[in-house]
């Protein structure tokens, strides 16, 4: 079985999925309950991704769908990375995982912090290791309690997140313009920390193609701050307008020539 990370938090398995269920075992007086391994082709995850909807539409019916799909099993980070590579957006699978690891503080008491919980690389995590097999637990929790609270409460919340960036429109503008279309139509504050990693998504999903692109490409993007996915987008516009500066003696001498042109066949 092919395993791979692309870098970002979102792994691919190129083979399939091979969960751990718990099943009665054939001699029960020296083993009850064993593990074994569960072949889930990811065809089958994009099958149920139909049945599944849109998580802006119905969060806690896709966490209670999700949960049942899931089982009881036990899955890996990869796996379930892989997993939710399948079934959500970049933007949408941030949001989970911010909404997990702010359920996970507020609910658990322990040493571990939510992004110690949800690492964004790959950790290693052994299936045959227990306390591995704990977080391995402990992440399928958050990631179903991140989808029941990851979508802000408010009627127009899709309305909010419908907004792009103009391609010739400044920075600062669009910034602030989505930060209006969320306190509007989602009653999120995006002072906030959910309110912030709620922007920062917008902010880069919904960019100018070109800008959109560049920033993510950036490493770890997520956990950058605002101010700084600022600079790297206004590069971008930079170099547009150097670009633009360019070519701007080249339409001009076209324009002459074809005015001469013109000229020189009236004439004719």
């Amino acid at each position: 079985m092919g395993r791979s990370d692309d870098g970002d938090g979102e792994a691919k398995m190129e083979d399939g999925l091979y969960p751990l269920r718990k099943v009665p075992m054939a001699n029960p007086e020296q083993r009850p309950i064993g593990d074994v391994s569960v072949p889930l082709n990811t065809g089958d995850v994009r099958e149920f991704k139909k049945e599944m909807g849109r998580l802006l539409e119905d969060p806690i019916g896709g966490a209670e769908i999700l949960d049942q799909f899931l089982c009881l099993n036990i899955y890996t980070w990869v796996e379930l990375q892989s997993i939710l590579g399948i079934l959500f957006t970049m933007e949408e699978r941030e949001m989970i995982r911010h909404s997990g690891m702010r359920v996970w503080d507020r609910e658990c008491q322990g040493p571990d912090q939510g992004d110690q919980k949800w690492p964004m690389q790959d950790p290693g995590w052994n299936n045959q290791n227990e306390r591995h097999r704990q977080n391995m637990s402990d992440l399928r929790w958050m990631i179903i309690r991140g989808i029941r609270e990851a979508v802000p409460k408010g009627q127009n919340i899709r309305k909010a997140l419908s907004e792009h960036q103009g391609k010739d429109e400044a920075l600062a503008d669009w910034l602030e313009r989505l930060r209006k279309a969320l306190q509007l139509y989602s009653g999120v504050d995006p002072d906030t920390a959910a309110g912030q990693v709620l922007l920062k998504t917008q902010f880069v999903a919904k960019s100018w193609g070109h800008i959109r692109k560049k920033l993510e490409k950036v490493e770890n993007w997520q956990d950058r701050g605002l101010q700084e996915l600022l600079r790297e987008a206004q590069k971008v516009l930079v170099r547009r307008d150097e670009e633009r500066q360019k070519t701007k003696p080249q339409i001009l001498m076209a324009a002459v020539k074809e005015t001469q042109t013109t000229m020189n066949t009236e004439k004719c």
